[in-house]
């Protein structure tokens, strides 16, 4: 009963709920880097070295982690480019039995799974994105009726909800909102710490020269490249 678990880009989390109850001498880990989603629009070299990056050191720490990977690179000769016959060719490998993929957070990509759905053989298993602190179907519910939708009223809600900065529900401080004050410049004298630099490693040093040659006709420079990709490197530049 081999699972495939798919991660996409926008995923990389070990608690990721599709990896949940994952098991790791039988289940395989689908990882594809797709050329259509970087070239559908013109994406900064800089986001796009930051993507591929990000994906194949997560791939390395869910190898050394005991996970089956099969990750699929975005010049290999025998990626295809489509999801579908991605999928169709890691299915007949292992004899997949089930799909499982989190929720994407795209519109297009969530319809392609869902029409997956009906053309495979076997069941895809859409899990629920639990990394954010309000549901879909809430938000639907907190939306449903309403007239107008104002992204600051929802706010105090999951404010009340989470206890962030309120007392008595009622925020702390006494205004819900400081956007007025947030237009005004900063104090001369505001001290603004030196921004986090890291110095690229192998990984990051491949990706960054094929992102060079293959993406040479979209905008911006690559280098200098100082973005966190690993989680270790990411909470070190959040401190």
């Amino acid at each position: 009963m081999t699972k495939l678990r798919v991660i996409l880009w926008d995923q990389l989390s070990n608690k990721i709920s599709s990896l949940q109850n994952c098991n790791k001498q039988e289940d395989i880990i689908l990882m594809w880097e797709s050329m259509c989603y970087m070239t559908h629009v013109k994406h900064h070299k800089k986001k796009i070295a930051f993507l591929l990056s990000a994906m194949r050191h997560f791939a390395d720490e869910l190898r050394n982690d005991g996970y089956n990977i099969e990750y699929i690179e975005i010049d290999d000769p025998h990626n295809t480019g489509l999801l579908k016959s991605e999928l169709i060719k890691v299915i007949e490998l292992y004899k997949i039995t089930k799909i499982i993929i989190t929720s994407p957070s795209e519109f297009n990509t969530l319809n392609e799974i869902k029409e997956l759905q009906s053309s495979l053989t076997i069941p895809i298993e859409i899990t629920e994105d639990d990394r954010f602190l309000c549901s879909k179907d809430e938000f639907s519910s907190w939306a449903k009726g309403k007239k107008q939708l104002r992204m600051e009223y929802f706010y105090r809600e999951m404010r009340k909800k989470y206890s962030i900065l309120i007392k008595s529900d009622e925020p702390i401080g006494g205004s819900w909102n400081y956007d007025s004050q947030n237009r005004k410049p900063p104090s001369d004298t505001l001290h603004i710490p030196d921004a986090y630099y890291n110095c690229p490693d192998e990984i990051t040093q491949k990706v960054i020269n094929f992102v060079s040659k293959a993406f040479d006709t979209h905008f911006g420079e690559i280098h200098p490249f100082y973005f966190a990709v690993t989680r270790k490197q990411a909470l070190e530049a959040l401190n």
